[in-house]
């Protein structure tokens, strides 16, 4: 049997960008292959920052559609929305029991607030217990590991600590440790100003699904070799964006290497260079934009995806709910014949 993992996906709304894709969406694609994977829309999530319906159904509709489109596929995975598996919350009620309130104050999302100068009595329960929600959607479905990048490996080292700390309260091995499957620096493909990661909220993106004069004005004003003055100077390679996304999007590795020589050579613009990333970008790209606007145009086929997604998911979860009940006292195990 395939070893079974889990990843949890933010429907933040605004669009997915290359940085998204070759640092999250891609190594998910590739793991379908290889694992049992489930994953879910993070939806109960996104409450703690969204508090408008029109805005958050938009959100999610937008992420599903994204997903799908890149090759997330129904057939090798469990696709499904962590609100419609109402153990999600359940379990996270159960789990706050067993987590320490010290360590909930060293958490990443609380701390950053406070850094970013937000006051403690604005910050709202939901994002202060984010990592127990996020510790009873992994524990749930028991997997072996959680991809996730460095930024988040503290969650699931959390996760670790009340599974254990449950495990040991009860002498049960109910929750298995879940292990955090580090993903590779892709995550942090750098943005087009050439100096911080690849954000949507810095303004420094190239998108995917956008109408393709967006994506060409992103491109061409890519940051590349600041030194560089004349399309006859010599350029540096390393390091410079233009072709970190060249190397990332373009297929035609042939191409990418002529660029890249007659660059150091001052034989080619940058200019050149650009409108060869955009051409690349429209084949890289074609057949998942076009399989969004199937989908979008079908959006009921999408909703059958998720129901079935939610119905497996929930004999898992209602599984692993029921071992936890009938281990506190508070309902009979359902592995057992009545």
């Amino acid at each position: 049997m395939k070893q079974r993992i889990l990843s949890g996906i933010t429907p933040s709304g605004k669009g997915l960008h290359i940085g998204n894709y070759f640092g999250a969406v891609k190594p998910q694609v590739e793991l379908q292959d290889k694992y049992e994977t489930y994953y879910f829309i993070a939806d109960l999530h996104a409450l703690t920052t969204v508090k408008d319906k029109e805005t958050l159904e938009n959100n999610i509709r937008e992420v599903i559609l994204d997903y799908l489109a890149l090759g997330l596929d129904p057939q090798k995975c469990v696709f499904f929305r962590q609100s419609q598996v109402p153990a999600h919350a359940q379990l996270a009620v159960i789990l706050a029991n067993y987590t320490p309130y010290g360590q909930m104050k060293r958490m990443h999302a609380f701390k950053d607030k406070l850094q970013k100068g937000v006051k403690v009595v604005s910050i709202n329960m939901g994002l202060f217990n984010y990592p127990i929600l996020m510790a009873a959607d992994i524990l749930l479905y028991k997997p072996y590991g959680v991809p996730v990048g460095a930024d988040q490996k503290q969650h699931v080292e959390l996760t670790r600590d009340i599974a254990e700390n449950f495990n040991r309260t009860y002498e049960k091995k109910v929750f298995p440790l879940p292990k955090p499957l580090i993903q590779k620096e892709t995550g942090r493909v750098v943005g087009t100003d050439g100096k911080r990661k690849m954000s949507k909220s810095l303004q420094n993106t190239i998108g995917i699904f956008e109408d393709y004069r967006i994506i060409e004005r992103q491109i061409m004003g890519c940051f590349t070799d600041p030194n560089r003055i004349h399309p006859t100077d010599p350029g540096k390679v390393e390091g410079n964006p233009i072709f970190i996304y060249h190397d990332l999007i373009n297929q035609d590795k042939d191409e990418v290497e002529e660029l890249k020589r007659r660059y150091r050579k001052g034989q080619v613009s940058d200019i050149e260079v650009k409108k060869r990333l955009i051409a690349a970008h429209k084949l890289r790209f074609k057949t998942a934009r076009q399989r969004r606007q199937e989908l979008k145009a079908n959006y009921q086929l999408v909703e059958e995806i998720l129901a079935k997604g939610a119905q497996q998911a929930k004999r898992i979860a209602q599984q692993t709910l029921a071992e936890v009940y009938f281990t506190l006292g508070l309902g009979k195990d359902s592995s057992q014949k009545r």
